[in-house]
C-alpha cells in the first residue's frame, strides 16, 4: 500500500468513526437543511431548486426532499415564477434567517472553542489544508471527472 492508499485508509477510519456524529451534531447539517437555509440568506434572493443542487452536488429530488420540510418548518417559501410559470422559486421566511443567524452564532462559538485548543499553528495549518481539499474537488467537479 502506498502514501496515497494510506492516507486514503486513514480517512474512511476518520469517517467512519464516531467522529463524523460529533462534527454532524455541532453543524446540525446532516440533512443539509442548514446548508440551504445559508444559502438563501447569503443569495438574499430567490431561486430555483437546481441552483442549490447544483451548488450541493445532490439530486434535485433530495434538494425537494428538504425543502419540503424546511417549507413546513415555515422557514422557506416555495412560489411559481410568475414570469415562468416552469420554475418554482424559493425564499428564505424570517424564521429561516433566525434559524440561521442562531446556529451559525453556535457553530462559530464552537469552532472558536477547538481552535482554541488545537491551537494557533495547527488551526492555521487545518484550514490551508482543508482550502486545499475543497479547492481541488471543485477544480475536480469543473473537469467532470467526478462521475455523479
Amino acid at each position: 500500500m502506498n502514501k496515497i492508499e494510506k492516507a486514503v485508509a486513514s480517512l474512511e477510519d476518520i469517517m467512519s468513526s464516531s467522529r463524523v456524529n460529533m462534527i454532524e451534531h455541532m453543524s446540525r447539517n446532516g440533512k443539509g437543511e442548514l446548508f440551504i437555509l445559508k444559502y438563501l440568506y447569503d443569495r438574499n434572493k430567490a431561486v430555483i431548486p437546481s441552483e442549490i443542487s447544483n451548488v450541493m452536488h445532490v439530486s434535485t429530488t433530495r434538494i425537494s426532499t428538504v425543502l419540503g420540510v424546511l417549507e413546513k418548518k415555515g422557514q422557506i417559501k416555495r412560489e411559481v415564477d410568475t414570469s415562468n410559470r416552469r420554475f418554482t422559486l424559493v425564499t428564505i421566511t424570517e424564521e429561516g434567517r433566525k434559524r440561521t443567524v442562531s446556529e451559525m452564532q453556535e457553530i462559530q462559538g464552537q469552532m472558536v472553542k477547538v481552535f482554541t485548543k488545537m491551537g494557533e499553528q495547527e488551526s492555521i495549518e487545518f484550514i490551508r489544508l482543508l482550502n486545499l481539499l475543497f479547492n481541488t474537488v471543485d477544480q475536480m467537479y469543473a473537469d467532470n471527472e467526478f462521475n455523479i
